[in-house]
């Protein structure tokens, strides 16, 4: 597990599957990294023992493939990087963090989408 750059990030955002473990309440107050998925740090580890069908159900994308590069990031660093090193445990190698994170993101003026609102399955 390693860290990533705002401009290595911000240079292809298409190319991560991007994992914003801040709880749902500050994305949607505060808007998240464009493409990003929110799945907070509370409910990362049981969101992915999930199988494939029940993940996208929940949380509205496919689950990421073990050798899709997975980026992390929270408000400024600390839940990302826990949240990295849980993925890399659950047999995820490629799984970054973004130490600066969000905080980092909109201080370099990266764009930001709004916060989607959580639809809870039924």
């Amino acid at each position: 597990m390693s860290e990533i750059s705002y401009d290595e990030l911000s240079g292809d955002l298409g190319s991560f599957v991007i994992i914003d473990v801040r709880n749902r309440g500050e994305v949607e107050k505060l808007g998240q990294i464009p493409g990003s998925h929110c799945i907070p740090m509370s409910e990362l580890d049981e969101a992915f023992n999930l199988d494939d069908h029940d993940f996208e159900a929940k949380y509205g994308f496919p689950k990421p493939a073990k050798d899709s590069v997975l980026v992390t990031y929270c408000m400024i660093g600390g839940r990302a990087k826990k949240a990295g090193t849980l993925l890399a445990e659950k047999g995820y190698p490629q799984a970054r963090y973004y130490m600066g994170s969000f905080t980092d993101w909109t201080a370099k003026g990266g764009e930001v989408e709004p916060g989607k609102p959580f639809e809870p399955d039924s």
